[in-house]
């Protein structure tokens, strides 16, 4: 049966099932609430409850180079799949190519600094690739997600390796096994036991569990055993195998000792990285008419508007920048721009652009509050 996360007072206590919930509501003793982040329905207690009883509650967490499986699973009941889908590694969205206009575009604002400060020596900290660091910094965020709403005491990771001395086929590992030993301190500094396993540990645990080995071949597919079913065999408790005939205990093959009613609905995230204005670098090609298809801005003047130029859709996204010269922070005149291409990088934004409307802030504590999610249930 379906049970749903239970908090009170900040804390969460173990998931409840779906009709000693309703009875609850019912009774005005709690309310139901949803984090739209991870998709997640939960119990906010309003009295407290009559004991602190815990069983163990495992997230497992099977890392890829793109697609990560996650997995929630307790000793009775199999409760959440999630899927992160991390950024891709090539094209005009992927992390290296934004950073790549980053540095541009910094270099261009500080050729324009009149008195520009001698640079310190700023390539001295052991910093990662920005595209592995941002894998790890969205497995700490669902990690960090799932501890609110699950008494979680074991987290279970299978541990990448690949020898690469001996091959140079393992360029997909090498983005998960950078930064593997961050996620692990992290992980250790929550207090919540870690356990890892090898890759062929877990394909040895799907083929002695069910018989046959469940995985299909296609990873971008969104179902369960793409993914999941990694995530899932690691989340449940194992044993080592036993010979029916001749009763030898095997010491390197384990199977899932669980008898779980397999939930195959997955909620997938997927990050999205959000694209700043590029004022100085783009200014020309919003100003240029002869663009086809031109970015809609116009000046705005004190005798009101004086230009007005082609639209890229009817999307509003308005953002400020400066004419061509100006070098005060408070210019006489604006350049307002209303381009609608933005649109698929900016969500809900103010119309001058920013990350607050109506009093509510989309980027705090040095994230972006809304990602693409969606579910599928087979």
């Amino acid at each position: 049966m379906k049970r749903l996360p239970v908090r009170f007072e900040g804390r969460p206590l173990m998931p409840m099932k779906a009709t000693r919930v309703n009875r609850f509501v019912a009774e005005g003793k709690g309310r139901i609430r949803y984090d739209r982040k991870i998709n997640l329905h939960y119990l906010q207690l309003l009295v407290k409850p009559s004991g602190n009883e815990m069983q163990e509650i495992t997230t497992a967490l099977d890392l890829g180079s793109v697609f990560d499986g996650v997995t929630v699973t307790s000793d009775t009941c199999h409760h959440n799949n999630y899927e992160l889908i991390q950024r891709q590694k090539q094209g005009k969205t992927s992390i290296k190519e934004l950073k790549k206009r980053q540095a541009k575009n910094r270099r261009i604002r500080r050729l324009n600094l009149r008195h520009r400060p001698a640079r310190f020596d700023n390539r001295t900290s052991p910093k990662l690739p920005p595209t592995i660091q941002a894998n790890i910094d969205f497995r700490k965020w669902m990690i960090t997600k799932l501890l609110q709403y699950f008494p979680i005491t074991k987290i279970v990771v299978e541990d990448v390796k690949f020898n690469h001395y001996k091959s140079t086929k393992g360029k997909n590992f090498s983005l998960v096994e950078h930064g593997k030993t961050e996620l692990y301190d992290f992980i250790r500094s929550l207090g919540v036991k870690l356990e890892t396993y090898n890759g062929y540990d877990t394909k040895n645990i799907r083929i002695n569990s069910f018989g046959y080995d469940p995985k299909i071949k296609t990873k971008n597919s969104q179902v369960f055993e793409a993914h999941c079913i990694d995530s899932f065999v690691l989340a449940c408790n194992k044993t080592n195998l036993v010979d029916m005939n001749t009763g030898e205990v095997s010491d390197d093959q384990l199977v899932i000792t669980n008898n779980l009613t397999i939930c195959k609905k997955v909620t997938f995230i997927e990050k999205i990285v959000k694209v700043r204005r590029c004022l100085i670098t783009l200014r020309k090609l919003y100003t240029s008419k002869d663009r086809p298809g031109g970015g809609n801005y116009y000046h705005k003047l004190k005798d009101g508007i004086k230009e007005v130029y082609p639209n890229f859709s009817s999307k509003p996204n308005k953002c400020r920048i400066k004419l061509p010269g100006e070098h005060s922070n408070h210019p006489k005149n604006w350049i307002y721009i209303n381009n609608g291409k933005d649109q698929r990088f900016k969500c809900r934004v103010t119309n001058y652009g920013g990350t607050r409307i109506n009093g509510k802030s989309f980027f705090r504590y040095n994230e972006w509050q809304n990602r693409k999610i969606w579910s599928t249930e087979l």
